[in-house]
């Protein structure tokens, strides 16, 4: 074979597979350009590389209905899971319950079997004739890339994502090509930002395409990411340096737009002379309200400190009566209250809540030095953590109490949780 040797192929596959959202590393491999019908542009190869990339990997999926975790299904959920998901090793070895060790042997197994069934399909391809028509049809191509798409649109569980570690991953994964064009990539995203509400694979793999993207504008430069606490939460890329044209960006932006707009986005693309701005707007989890009532002001500010960044609203009160008011005021999700205060008896002040309409269902979260579970749930606690209290320990107890399903017969009385002889906190 003329065009491109074994070892060299199995190589440029292996770099395939570890850059397959990138449209600048897959440009760069010979492989794409031999793929390539003599009248197509570069970005028809990357697409036609991407394509039987894509299909090679779903042929190692089994027919029929197979569990997730079945070993047959392996090679597939390994591949796809790493390649096209962006999961790490760790997160794809807890989700196929295999050792690290094993993960590795049958991820070594699979790639072989990827290169084998492309060496096969390809050989003939990759010595084919100068003039001869290309082989692979734009509609079909499309229609992979399309089909790529929905498949991870239509997995996608929702949750409430830190921005700032999701982009620093981003960056992590663009680096080498960032650096080989003399690129500096800038993390300018605040740690107190706002959770957003999306499927962190989608959400990754849209801004990863954006990025990408504009890395083929610059030659040198930076690439920024910015944000400000706004009402529809906005994320701005923003490249300044050196540009040039890229015309093989389209594909990528598309496949970004249909991502960020599954989870109620939208992205604006600004192409300036000076600069190139991608505005990503994204739906903003729902800042929980949660009230917080202890004498103690040291001890609000560090349960403040524990609870910021994570999609809560944190009030404080200092008697019933203000709680009550901030109940009809707000949805209140979950009350944590002392009951050792100087003004006013904590145990008082929960039958207080406790038979007043706004705060009759709000979940009672007890935090105190005394161990007096059986008095607290008897008066309509919902939960009871001992002092002093722990950020794990608390983010456990306001995670189930805030965010878990409704209680049967909309009473926390009602819930097993309150029943002493069945849980010690």
């Amino acid at each position: 074979m003329s065009g491109i040797s074994k070892s060299d192929f199995a190589e440029q596959i292996r770099q395939a597979l570890q850059n397959l959202h990138d449209f600048a590393v897959l440009q760069k491999l010979p492989i794409t350009s031999l793929l390539n019908a003599p009248s197509g542009t570069l970005d028809q190869g990357v697409r036609k590389l991407r394509s039987e990339l894509l299909d090679a990997i779903e042929q190692l999926n089994p027919t029929g209905n197979m569990p997730s975790r079945a070993k047959e299904r392996r090679p597939y959920a390994l591949l796809y899971g790493h390649y096209v998901q962006g999961m790490t090793t760790a997160e794809l070895a807890e989700e196929l319950a295999i050792s690290i060790r094993q993960l590795r042997r049958e991820h070594a197994r699979a790639v072989e079997a990827v290169l084998d069934l492309l060496w096969e399909r390809l050989v003939g391809q990759l010595d084919a004739k100068p003039g001869e028509p290309g082989i692979f049809l734009e509609t079909a191509l499309d229609d992979a890339t399309e089909r790529e798409t929905e498949q991870l649109i239509s997995q996608a569980q929702v949750d409430d994502i830190a921005l700032i570690d999701l982009v620093n991953g981003v960056f992590s994964t663009l680096a080498p090509v960032a650096a080989s064009r003399r690129i500096t990539l800038l993390n300018r995203l605040s740690e107190n930002l706002p959770l957003v509400r999306a499927n962190r694979v989608v959400l990754r793999q849209g801004l990863l395409g954006v990025i990408s993207s504009t890395l083929q504008h610059l030659s040198a430069g930076n690439i920024s990411v910015e944000s400000a606490d706004t009402a529809d939460f906005r994320l701005w890329i923003i490249a300044r340096g050196a540009f040039q044209a890229a015309e093989s960006t389209k594909v990528g932006l598309d496949v970004s737009r249909k991502l960020i707009a599954s989870l109620g986005g939208q992205v604006e693309i600004e192409d300036e002379r000076d600069q190139w701005k991608a505005e990503i707007t994204l739906p903003m989890a729902e800042k929980l309200p949660i009230l917080l009532m202890d004498d103690n002001a040291g001890l609000i500010e560090l349960y403040r400190r524990y609870l910021a960044g994570r999609g809560y609203r944190v009030l404080e009160a200092h008697s019933a009566e203000e709680a009550i008011a901030l109940a009809q005021k707000y949805s209140l999700k979950l009350v944590i209250l002392d009951v050792m205060m100087p003004e006013q008896d904590g145990w008082e002040i929960l039958q207080r809540l406790r038979s007043a309409e706004p705060t009759r269902t709000v979940p009672i979260l007890i935090c105190s030095v005394l161990d007096e579970t059986e008095i607290a749930y008897t008066l309509g606690a919902s939960d009871y953590l001992h002092k002093p209290v722990t950020q794990d320990a608390l983010l456990v107890k306001v995670e189930r109490w805030s965010r878990g399903p409704a209680l049967p017969g909309g009473s926390p009385t009602e819930s097993p949780a309150n029943n002493p002889a069945s849980q010690k906190a």
